[in-house]
C-alpha cells in the first residue's frame, strides 16, 4: 500500500501524482477532522508559545545589535 496526497474539490479527487497502475484500482479516501489537525488549535492561541516568544526576542536583539537583519521577501529564491 502507498499513500498519495490528493485534493478534494466539488466532488472530485485530484491526486498529487499519477498512480503506478493504470486502473481501475480500489482506493481509500481519508478526510481529516478538525480535531485531528493540531494547527487549528495552535493558530487559535491568543498568546505566543514561550519558546517562540524567546526566539522572537533573541532575533530582535540580534537585529538591534546589528548582528542580523530582517529577511526581505525579494531575497527568497524564486523556486519557492
Amino acid at each position: 500500500m502507498r499513500a498519495v496526497k490528493a485534493t478534494y474539490l466539488r466532488g472530485q479527487v485530484t491526486l498529487s501524482e499519477l498512480p503506478a497502475e493504470p486502473g481501475p484500482v480500489e482506493v481509500l479516501v481519508v478526510f481529516p477532522e478538525a480535531a485531528d489537525d493540531p494547527w487549528e488549535s495552535i493558530l487559535a492561541e491568543t498568546t505566543p508559545r514561550p519558546q517562540f516568544a524567546k526566539f522572537v526576542k533573541e532575533c530582535l536583539e540580534k537585529i538591534a545589535q546589528g548582528q542580523a537583519k530582517p529577511l526581505e521577501l525579494d531575497q527568497l529564491p524564486k523556486s519557492l
